[in-house]
């Protein structure tokens, strides 16, 4: 990381303002990345493992205007933060969504721990349908507040759940405080985009959020839920209404359709 790429990825993010390694900087960073740099799988998708190269993250995520999954979005935000002087730890966590509490599963997401005036911050810029918009203190119990929905962290037997707010509190994954070794992501994000069962090889997905709407396609269907409430679904029929919907929607440009049309 260097000053030049910084300023690309801020403009990127469209942020504008102060630089230091304070609370206001994070939550303004937290909730511009999730805004811009949307969660997309298209590499997955068609068959190309995506590269967890820095350089290579960057060059697709901040040059090429494209979006990416948790590796990807995560590890970048992890460079960019840490450059500002923010100290960040990556973590491993269990997903449970649509899954019940205490189901099992294997540690294939990636989070980020940022540790700021001797507090410990969760901060996760990478899981689609219910991406954090702000950073959530990790020692408390109580629902927190983030510009979209209400989040909570559980404890339990040393392990933290964190938790969203849609009509009940719904798990969303399970993490402990445990060193990641980058061999362990490579590892990850290889079983991820080639198991033949695994979710982003057989499906497309798409999720972006901005301080009014949380936008997520998968399934043919994009849902679009309102930060005051309320929800609409949208079919998505056909290529057409797909590739419109990812410049409309998502802001990607020809050059990830281009990708999608090579499959189709």
């Amino acid at each position: 990381m260097n000053d030049l790429k910084l300023e690309k990825y801020l403009k990127r993010i469209h942020y504008s303002g102060d630089l230091g390694a304070n609370m206001e900087v994070l939550k303004k960073i937290h909730q511009l990345h999730p805004q811009y740099i949307p969660f997309e799988n298209i590499d997955s998708y068609t068959g190309k493992v995506p590269s967890l190269d820095l350089e290579n993250v960057f060059q697709k995520l901040v040059v090429e205007s494209r979006g990416g999954y948790c590796y990807e979005q995560n590890l970048l935000l992890s460079e960019i933060l840490t450059y500002l002087g923010f100290k960040v730890e990556l973590q491993l966590g269990r997903v449970l969504w649509r899954k019940d509490e205490n189901s099992t599963a294997a540690k294939t997401h990636l989070l980020l721990i940022v540790e700021l005036n001797n507090q410990k911050y969760l901060v996760d810029c990478g899981f689609g349908t219910a991406t954090l918009t702000g950073p959530l203190l990790l020692n408390e119990e109580a629902a927190q507040d983030t510009p979209n929905e209400q989040f909570k962290i559980s404890q339990k037997n040393g392990a933290y759940t964190l938790w969203t707010w849609r009509e009940k509190w719904l798990p969303v994954y399970r993490f402990d405080l445990e060193y990641v070794e980058p061999l362990d992501l490579e590892i990850c994000n290889w079983y991820l985009t080639t198991y033949p069962e695994s979710n982003f090889r057989k499906n497309l997905v798409f999720s972006k959020v901005d301080e009014n709407t949380r936008y997520t396609f998968s399934n043919h269907t994009l849902n679009v839920r309102k930060t005051t409430g309320g929800k609409e679904s949208v079919a998505i029929e056909n290529d057409v209404q797909l590739f419109q919907m990812l410049k409309d929607v998502f802001g990607l440009n020809e050059n990830a359709i281009e990708l999608l049309k090579q499959k189709a």
